[in-house]
């Protein structure tokens, strides 16, 4: 084994489309207005030391509710110079701008922002948020492998040799029901019943069973005992990869994003049921660091991952990502979603975002030398955040859903930043 433990990358990332990643609180309308094209971020504690005389009032209307709140921040602004009161600042875009000021007029809306992560230095993207959509064309990589499955050009959809389903059999030996992922011969799908695709446990348990960590569980359903498969995430070859959370985003801005769904039968037009003020990173490189371990690739097998034959467990082949393994999947599976896009949006007629994914693919294509590989050091598209949904960013392409009718659940809504689709993003891996 050599003596570094790591693999390193260094990564530039570059937003294609607006990107939005939550930090999960939003901002309060209380805390923010908007003057001039910008957005003022407001510390309540600062605002209260600058202004001393305005504390019992604020408070009463930020207690009255939202809009209350808002007329009174409003009326501070134009009273006093908030400057000591803000914390930070960010460009609004007109569509933000008009649908505050409509929700203000009607009293009715929501105005809470959703704002990305931040440190002292400003906002950032996280590195979980690079990982999850890492191991997301990874884990619809090893699907394709498990099934069989390639993709069929004349019937445009997936097709396979092998379904894999989520049973139960009684062991007589045992004396208890078993539940566990088996394969059989079919045509390419993931067979679940639709509580299962609710259940975290179960998709926890197919990533076990796909990336070899899983073990087995005894409990009592219905006071019955049964085993089911639990992925052990000490043993999750994920755990040897690490992704840095990035530099401070250089650019930011708040948009209406918007949930397009399928045209209304009557008038044809799309449907706009769903409407969120968000801080989307939209331009300029940030940085990031990959690490891959190198430690359990050097095994031919390990006792952190065992693989069932009959009723032992035995070391298994170990396969944490190389960064060959990332680029490629991540080019193949992103580059296909990025042409069904294109090609959702230029069904429905939305102009703006069928140019914006025409211009998408254009830029993943230029990832590929003359000979049609990938570039060394190799670059590739991710995509990420809010908007990347599971449906519509995993395995919709291979789930069935088991019953008297079968069916498929493709995704019928896209999200949408002042009109562009959300989360592309290109990765270099720079030299040295």
């Amino acid at each position: 084994m050599s003596k570094a433990p790591f693999e390193v990358f260094k990564l530039k990332l570059i937003p294609l489309t607006p990107v939005h990643v939550s930090d999960g609180n939003p901002l309060p309308p209380y805390e923010y207005v908007v003057s001039d094209g910008e957005l003022l971020v407001i510390d309540p504690l600062a605002l209260f030391e600058a202004l001393p005389e305005a504390q019992e009032a604020f408070i009463n209307a930020v207690e009255a509710g939202p809009f209350h709140a808002r007329e009174a921040l409003a009326e501070l602004a134009e009273r006093y110079d908030l400057k000591p009161a803000v914390s930070w600042r960010a460009p609004v875009t007109k569509s933000f701008e008009a649908y505050v000021q409509a929700a203000i007029k009607k009293r009715r809306g929501k105005l809470e922002l959703h704002t990305f992560p931040r440190s002292l230095k400003g906002p950032y993207l996280p590195g979980s948020s690079l990982k999850g959509a890492i191991r997301t064309a990874f884990i619809f990589e090893r699907s394709a492998e498990e099934l069989k499955a390639k993709f069929d050009e004349y019937s445009g959809a997936w097709l396979g040799e092998y379904n894999l389903a989520y049973t139960q059999k009684f062991d007589e030996d045992r004396k208890l029901t078993i539940y566990l992922w088996q394969k059989e011969k079919g045509t390419g799908r993931i067979r679940l019943y639709f509580e299962d695709a609710k259940n975290s446990t179960v998709n926890q348990s197919f990533e076990g069973f796909l990336l070899g960590n899983n073990s087995e569980r005894i409990t009592r359903k219905s006071g019955e005992p049964i085993a089911e498969p639990e992925a052990e995430i000490p043993r999750d070859p994920f755990r040897t990869l690490f992704i840095s959370d990035s530099t401070p985003l250089p650019k930011t801005r708040f948009t209406l994003v918007e949930r397009h769904g399928p045209p209304d039968p009557e008038t044809g037009k799309t449907s706009r049921r769903f409407r969120l003020l968000t801080e989307v990173w939209y331009e300029g490189p940030i940085k990031a660091e990959l690490r891959i371990h190198k430690g359990l690739r050097e095994h031919k097998g390990s006792l952190l991952h065992l693989r069932r034959e009959g009723k032992n467990y035995v070391p298994a082949p170990t396969h944490p990502p190389t960064l060959e393994d990332i680029a490629g999947g991540a080019y193949d599976r992103y580059l296909e979603l990025a042409y069904k896009d294109r090609k959702y949006f230029e069904h429905l007629g939305l102009h703006k975002a069928t140019q914006t994914m025409r211009r998408v693919i254009k830029t993943i294509e230029t990832c590929l030398d003359e000979n049609n590989s990938l570039k060394d050091p190799p670059c590739f598209p991710l995509r990420l955040g809010f908007g990347s949904s599971a449906l519509a960013m995993r395995l919709a392409e291979f789930i069935e859903y088991k019953g008297t009718r079968a069916k498929r659940i493709n995704p019928r809504t896209r999200y949408l930043a002042d009109g562009e689709p959300l989360g592309w993003v290109l990765v270099e891996v720079e030299k040295g």
